[in-house]
């Protein structure tokens, strides 16, 4: 039999774990994707259209949602066992005071369920929709979003896109990418590598011939949005031949099964997994299944289960799951800022075209024009805007367009190759996290963390392998390049930075060319003054106690007639000045 305590051995009142032991971390603790779509499909089905009587936040992680007579809704963003829960009965509970009840309870009484949502196919997010006096005289509609991500869980009241009251409020010292606080926009986290289970197609699975079982697991779980090692290797068991056409038909077969009606426990090695679909117990693993019906039912019993640690576990063993956490933090930041950059380089097939049409309607472009509107070459219909520098003729902005898209070109092989280096290190992180948890094996997380992922420069910023001119250095989402010697500053000026995009150097000093890569982007005042202290610090003024570092689009800057390699003039540049630790 599962290993359950008993409720009432726990609490008379039936109160579920906000009131029980500290949490053990696990990967069978976490309601995943298919369990959260089975659970948001029966309570919808449930409570749609219903009025809210009561709400109230129950503990510092958790709060209900009171129908009367149709029952109760548990929502927890407990680092241990965090999800949507249906409570068979009424529990009795005290309000936990704290500014997100006093908001909460005063905005969500009275309100009807109108509907649920995942905002975000693959994510383990939920919004329940809210409408104040529906549906006589409807107010705003209010959101509660609930975000199932392990010891990053939480929840946060949402109006006009906007944050009310965050449950666990996150300052942006913790989190520079996405703080959460009250008057911030919601915004999704950081985009995962893979696509969700709804969309995926057969030539989007990884090939499966050749590769162990750990691997196998480890390729879907990486491509596959939303997957969990432990589904993953139950769609491969129910996937008999090993085929991409079987994965994929168990997988919407899986998908469908999610509709709340059915659920089970399936318990092996002293954890218990919550299933929306009848498990398979793999061959010569002892392993036991319990079925149960609706699927509130398989994760009220899933919620009271008690969890045994795993032998072993110990504090470092703690510190490398909390490394590992750290990393596959860092290695999500470099993939959306890799995709990003991706998608800027995708556009050199447009920067060529716009050169080619400059070269076609050369002779009827008026001379000093900063922009002319031209027919597609390849699209008559179509008409594009074209950005000039006055300066320059036709030709030679058509040579500028040209450079530029065979720069971005080169950039998205280089991008498109670090994008599936780091898919890969973000696919063996969370590999290496249920070896730790599920197996206490700690070597591929030793193995993982043992290289030097961030080699650090100047200034605190981490240069990335470049190999065109001038050093590379990644600021607040923005690539600064900073030239090494004289012929070099002039390739980093007049073959890397575009007309758009911002130079800097020290005013009346020898020193290196510094270029912000911003395209047409408005530049945050901290990137220019990082930016300018990498000017000061590769400059003759870095001994100084402020010096003057000017500030001009490329466009404003001018080789000199017959001068050495990097000499320029400029024009319309402002100043700024800059300290040694600016």
């Amino acid at each position: 039999m599962l290993k359950r305590v008993p409720v009432l051995s726990r609490r008379p009142e039936r109160i579920p774990h906000f009131l029980t032991s500290a949490p053990v971390y696990s990967n069978s603790d976490f309601m995943d994707y298919f369990s959260l779509i089975a659970a948001c499909r029966e309570t919808g089905d449930r409570f749609t259209g219903r009025k809210i009587r009561g709400a109230a936040q129950v503990s510092a992680e958790e709060v209900i949602l009171s129908f009367g007579r149709e029952g109760e809704i548990l929502l927890s963003a407990a680092p241990a066992r965090p999800g949507l829960f249906l409570l068979p009965e009424k529990i009795s509970r005290e309000p936990f005071l704290s500014p997100f009840n006093e908001i909460f309870s005063s905005r969500i009484r009275g309100a009807a369920l109108v509907s649920l949502s995942m905002p975000d196919a693959g994510e383990r997010i939920v919004f329940l929709h809210f409408q104040p006096g529906w549906p006589g005289r409807a107010g705003e509609e209010i959101i509660l979003a609930l975000e199932v991500m392990g010891r990053r869980s939480n929840m946060a009241l949402v109006e006009k896109g906007r944050i009310l009251a965050p449950l666990r409020p996150v300052p942006a010292e913790k989190s520079p990418r996405r703080p959460f606080l009250p008057g911030l926009t919601w915004k999704l986290p950081p985009p995962r590598p893979g696509k969700p289970p709804e969309q995926i197609m057969v030539q989007d699975l990884p090939e499966l011939h050749g590769r162990s079982r750990p691997e196998l697991i480890e390729a879907l779980a990486r491509e596959i949005k939303g997957l969990s090692p432990f589904t993953a290797n139950q769609i491969l068991l129910r996937a008999s031949d090993g085929e991409a056409t079987s994965i994929l038909q168990i997988l919407r077969e899986t998908l469908d099964a999610a509709d709340g009606s059915r659920g089970w426990l399936y318990a092996s090695g002293g954890k218990t997994w919550l299933c929306p679909f009848q498990p398979v117990i793999p061959e010569g693993e002892r392993g036991e299944v319990q079925p149960f019906q609706p699927f509130s039912a398989a994760s009220w019993a899933w919620l009271q289960t008690d969890t045994v640690p795993e032998a072993g576990g110990n504090e470092r063993d703690g510190q490398l799951l909390a490394d590992l956490e750290q990393e596959e933090s860092r290695l999500e930041k470099t993939l959306s800022f890799l995709v990003t950059e991706e998608e800027r380089c995708a556009t050199h097939e447009e920067l060529r075209t716009k050169g080619q049409a400059l070269l076609i309607h050369a002779s009827g472009i008026p001379a000093g024009a900063s922009s002319v509107a031209l027919a597609n070459p390849f699209d008559p219909e179509k008409t594009l805007l074209i950005d000039l520098d006055p300066a320059f003729s036709p030709g030679r902005n058509a040579d500028h367009y040209f450079r530029e898209a065979r720069r971005l070109s080169r950039g998205l092989e280089e991008i498109s190759r670090r994008r599936a280096a780091v898919e890969k290190d973000l696919g063996r992180a969370k590999t290496a996290r249920e070896a730790l948890l599920e197996k206490g094996d700690p070597d591929p997380a030793i193995a993982l963390l043992q290289k030097d992922p961030r080699p650090k420069g100047s200034g605190g910023s981490r240069p990335a392998p470049f190999k065109g001119p001038g050093r590379r250095h990644i600021f607040g989402g923005f690539t600064i390049l900073v030239g090494k010697s004289a012929l070099d500053n002039e390739r980093v000026t007049f073959q890397a930075a575009g007309p758009e995009d911002l130079w800097l150097h020290a005013r009346d000093c020898p020193g290196s060319h510094v270029v912000i890569l911003a395209g047409r982007q408005k530049v945050p005042e901290e990137v220019v003054r990082h930016a300018a202290s990498l000017a000061m610090e590769n400059s003759g003024a870095r001994r100084d106690t402020a010096p003057e570092i000017m500030v001009a689009q490329r466009k404003w800057v001018r080789k000199i007639k017959g001068g050495k390699p990097g000499k320029v003039t400029v024009q319309n540049f402002r100043t700024i000045r800059v300290r040694k630790r600016d």
